[in-house]
């Protein structure tokens, strides 16, 4: 949010404050307490699970600087010396009103996108589309009447656009949305019988989602499907255009050619043609890309700029997510929804691309909230998959699933029907049936388990697994963010090298989620991939080529330029384009690698603000060795420079300016290198670059790499294992073979001194690792088998191996260890 002092919120809420200082600067809202900061104000929600009463303490404990809460309920808080607290009637309506002024504050222009499925796809490529723009998009999902205050709130700076998500589950609660974001512009992907029970109709429905754009103004437009009929009667309340997307006369056309994992795609506008490659995986998916497109149009982006936006396109996680084992089982998670049109459409994706042979299993955990056609909808569900010849049908669950099978095996009597009470048990009951050629397709709502159990299985199946815990990413996040006092320091999250081997578009996705607005990447080619997944944050590029102009302009990246001469370059490639960008620029304060030298700095500020298409927003340098105690004098020396440096800038006009210089290290053990922001990597993962930052702040081990046991044998006295006989075994042992080499990322080094663990006891790696696999001595193991489990390193199961004690007995570091994970290495995000 932009900044506000704590009496101007209390104002716009109505709310009675309670006391000692209502001029205190609050930066950010905070609904969970491990969150909450110093310049953070605490909103304590009661949900269908919890109550965040119940975590006000903790709240303040960590920091908060107030907390929003119920009238109803301050009696019954144990309120403490230093608490400043908003009472109010409703917390959540207070937030809600939050959104409503800031929407005004932050935004000149509003897209809202509403309809049964599709929305974050649309909503996440049309922000793409617009790159060139100024704008910020909802994080994620965030769409209900929580999470589109929550967004809105999100935004730390005016833009021209924002792109947002809106959801609807009862009747009156898009009018709510509709007074939040009071929308220019609209998008509606579709009409689908989710949450039927509540409203009763088809119709209905419709009606509801429509008045989210009943308010935009003549000047405004709103995208629809073509040829839905329940929508002629809201049409024409409807004071704005209206364009259809597919009609004849349609704004722009886009076709596209073999659907599938490569797919052509054509735009055009009647006039000119552009042609992009993408991932559509499933009919709907190059649909809901129509409609973005559409809008990025008529927001005027041009044919090239949508064409290069989209060229690659991959739909982000559990929007139709699939992945192959190393034994040709194909995973299809599509457990993002779960109504009627969305499992039809998931149903005939899986089923186009199913290969010849194998065996089709539908896994399905029902349709929620259809009422009175619950039982019709199920059992058409049924039918659907027997009509796409699906084999066998796992039924997670109760509710209409039994009507499901009826229409299964009504259609196709020789089909398998199994009902498992829950994910445990369809693991226990699915895993052995599988083989080679089969594709599985899960299907389920969303947040009941489904998407993480099909990337569970997915994993099983794989013989090499990176697991993330998003979980511990978060808590890192907001133990950093705390760590630094909160308030206006910020956190960069350093992406590069695929973020150290987890995957980059991902991370930059998801971190949006939690209110890191700012991402710093090594090369443009990686900016640009964040990009694409529809990331709106600030995307800082740290090694730019001098041939990227097109490309940081086209993105809206932000160069750090790091010599007189690149500045230059850059100059004279912007002269007469017309584009201006943003740049920060980089002092060498004693790292002597890169940077221009203290005693340039107002110079090259002067000569790049001189150039009128560069803007400098910020200045940074880089510490050498801030994780090292025995350099910690030079470590102040640098900051002490750095500091008289920007003075210096600020003294020659330059006081609008973003410093940072802390990395993860300096961001732990130097608290005046934080200034406006800091530069987090290995420290979002839990890992620890010197024992010195792990001394001093506890973080949560994110990551795990598993590999399992191919096979086991005895090896007597005397025998050889490995290449080059560099192990003879000197007593008969038991040695397993465990696919996971050099070239999956685990050091050649770690031969003869490492170990992993399994089920939490050490095995001793013998024998030199090969490319493809290693040798581990299992004698003292009682249980293991071919297919145990293997940590090479990390936290996986209740099991710690630390990655930096792996580094070590390698003689690497823990950063090498990670990005030299390779892409055989199945990446699986967990969360909890």
């Amino acid at each position: 949010m932009i900044p506000k002092r704590l009496d101007q919120l209390a104002s716009t809420i109505g709310a009675n404050f309670s006391g000692s200082d209502d001029s205190v600067v609050i930066e950010r809202i905070a609904i969970d307490s491990k969150g909450a900061a110093p310049g953070s104000l605490f909103v304590a929600l009661s949900g269908r699970r919890t109550d965040g009463h119940r975590f006000v303490e903790d709240a303040f404990e960590n920091g908060a600087s107030a907390a929003v809460v119920s009238q109803s309920e301050v009696d019954s808080l144990n309120i403490k010396s230093g608490w400043t607290l908003l009472a109010v009637p409703s917390p959540l309506t207070a937030l809600q009103q939050l959104a409503t002024r800031d929407r005004i504050e932050s935004f000149e222009k509003v897209v809202a996108i509403t309809g049964s499925n599709g929305k974050t796809i649309v909503k996440d490529a049309l922000a793409t589309m617009l790159g060139r723009k100024s704008i910020f998009a909802s994080p994620v999902s965030y769409n209900s009447q929580l999470g589109v205050p929550l967004s809105v709130l999100s935004c730390e700076r005016r833009v021209s656009i924002g792109v947002f998500e809106a959801a609807t589950s009862a009747p009156g609660e898009m009018s709510v949305l509709q007074g939040i974001l009071s929308p220019d512009f609209g998008v509606l992907t579709n009409i689908g019988m989710a949450h039927y029970a509540a409203f009763g109709s088809q119709k209905a429905i419709a009606f509801e989602k429509m008045k989210l754009f009943e308010n935009i103004p003549s000047n405004g437009w709103v995208v629809l499907p073509n040829a839905e009929h329940l929508l002629d009667e809201a049409i024409q309340k409807l004071r704005c255009q209206v364009f259809y997307v597919g009609a004849k006369d349609q704004v722009l056309a886009l076709h596209a050619a073999n659907v599938g994992e490569a797919c052509e795609v054509r735009l055009s506008d009647g006039e000119k043609t552009a042609v992009a490659r993408i991932a559509a995986r499933a009919p709907y998916i190059v649909s809901n890309l129509h409609a973005a497109a559409t809008a990025a149009y008529l927001l005027g982006a041009t044919l090239d700029d949508i064409a290069e936006a989209i060229d690659g396109y991959v739909p982000p996680a559990t929007r139709l997510e699939i992945w192959s084992s190393p034994d040709g089982i194909r995973i299809i998670n599509d457990a993002h929804s779960s109504d009627p049109l969305s499992a039809r459409a998931a149903l005939g994706a899986a089923a186009l691309g199913a290969p010849e042979g194998g065996r089709k299993f539908f896994v399905f955990a029902e349709m929620r909230e259809l009422g009175d056609r619950g039982q019709h909808e199920h059992r058409q569900i049924g039918a659907y998959a027997a009509e796409h010849r699906f084999d066998e049908l796992f039924l997670v669950g109760n509710g209409h699933l039994g009507s499901t099978a009826e229409g299964f095996t009504a259609s196709r009597p020789d089909g398998a029907v199994v009902t498992v009470s829950n994910y445990s048990d369809l693991k226990a009951q699915l895993l052995p049936r599988l083989r080679r050629g089969d594709v599985v397709l899960f299907k389920g709502p969303r947040n009941a388990g489904m998407a993480q159990t099909a990337r569970e299985i997915a994993g099983s199946l794989a013989q090499r697994t990176l697991w993330v815990d998003l979980a511990a990413i978060k808590e890192n996040v907001a133990r950093l963010h705390r760590h630094c006092g909160g308030g206006q320091v910020r956190i960069m999250a350093m992406l590069k090298a695929l973020a150290y081997g987890t995957d980059l578009a991902q991370h930059a996705y998801w971190l949006a989620g939690l209110g890191v607005q700012h991402i710093g990447v090594s090369s443009t080619s990686e900016g640009i991939a964040v990009r694409k997944t529809g990331a709106t944050q600030d995307i800082f590029v740290f090694l730019p080529d001098r041939d990227d102009i097109k490309s940081l302009a086209r993105f809206r990246l932000v160069p750090v330029l790091y010599s007189s001469e690149l500045i230059d370059a850059f100059a004279v490639a912007l002269a007469g384009s017309g584009e201006r960008i943003d740049v920060h620029l980089k002092i060498d304060t004693g790292m002597h690698r890169l940077g221009v030298s203290p005693s340039e700095a107002i110079e090259l500020a002067r000569k790049i603000e001189r150039t009128g298409t560069m803007r400098l927003t910020g200045v940074c340098t880089h510490f050498a060795a801030a994780d090292e105690p025995e350099h910690d004098e030079r470590t102040r020396r640098q900051i002490e420079l750095f500091k008289t440096t920007i003075a210096r800038l600020r003294m020659a006009g330059f006081d609008n300016l973003i410093v940072h210089a802390a990395n993860t290290a300096a961001t732990i053990r130097f608290p005046d290198s934080h200034f406006d922001m800091v530069r987090v990597g290995l420290g979002l993962y839990g890992l620890h670059s010197s024992e010195a930052t792990q001394k001093a702040l506890n973080l949560s081990l994110a990551i795990g790499v598993t590999s399992r046991i191919a096979s086991a044998q005895t090896r007597q006295a005397g025998e050889s294992i490995g290449y080059g006989y560099s192990y003879t075994a000197g007593h008969s042992m038991t040695v397993a073979t465990v696919p996971f080499g050099y070239n999956d990322g685990i050091p050649w080094r770690v031969a003869g001194q490492g170990h992993v663990l399994i089920d939490g006891k050490p095995a001793r790696i013998v024998g030199r690792v090969s490319m493809d696999q290693m040798q581990i001595d299992i004698t003292e193991h009682e249980g293991v088998t071919p297919g145990s489990e293997v940590l090479i390193y990390g936290a996986h199961n209740g099991h710690v191996l630390r990655p930096e004690t792996v580094a070590e007995m390698a003689g690497t570091i823990p950063h090498e260890l990670l990005i030299r994970l390779g892409q055989r290495v199945h990446r699986v995000y967990l969360e909890r």
